[in-house]
């Protein structure tokens, strides 16, 4: 079977140097990823969480981070409606109103052992992204409250509570 040159038939897997690569940078920063099939899973954890959110508010939220210097990295899953995954520090020990605040929003928090992909994953739907360049050293990620606050934030202004 012939593909173009550097386009892989539907169901391949991308070149295993690129999930080695990707997978050696995770592990440089700290991070425990998991290799499954075609798939590199962040076990969330006592460094790093995640905000899982509809990529709308995820861009209102995004941004209020990042006008106040606290924006973070930013996983793009695939799929209609698109889903974003903001990447935090730890949430193991957030309040359980904050994570009732964050759910009434729309919003999932994954923490304590959750895996959620990383790219270049591929998951139903397509690839696995990152928003914007990936992050060439170990990211900064906003403490998971300034997450919480900026969704609370954006939501009440448009009027949601």
């Amino acid at each position: 079977m012939n593909s173009p040159k550097g386009v892989l038939p539907s169901g391949v897997l991308p070149q295993l140097d690129t999930f080695s690569s990707a997978l050696e940078r995770y592990s440089d920063w700290g991070w425990l990823v998991l290799r499954s099939e075609n798939r590199l899973l962040l076990t969330t954890d006592h460094q790093v969480s995640a905000v899982e959110m509809a990529a709308g508010i995820g861009g209102e939220v995004r941004h209020y981070l990042s006008v106040r210097m606290l924006g973070g990295p930013v996983v793009v899953l695939p799929g209609s409606p698109g889903r974003w995954l903001l990447l935090t520090e730890s949430a193991d020990e957030a309040s359980q109103v904050n994570l009732i605040r964050l759910r009434a929003r729309g919003a999932l928090t994954h923490r304590l052992g959750t895996l959620v992909p990383l790219p270049p994953s591929r998951i139903d739907g397509g690839g696995v992204r990152w928003l914007g360049e990936v992050p060439s050293g170990r990211p900064f990620l906003p403490p998971f409250s300034a997450v919480v606050a900026a969704l609370r934030t954006v939501t009440e202004t448009s009027g949601m509570r």
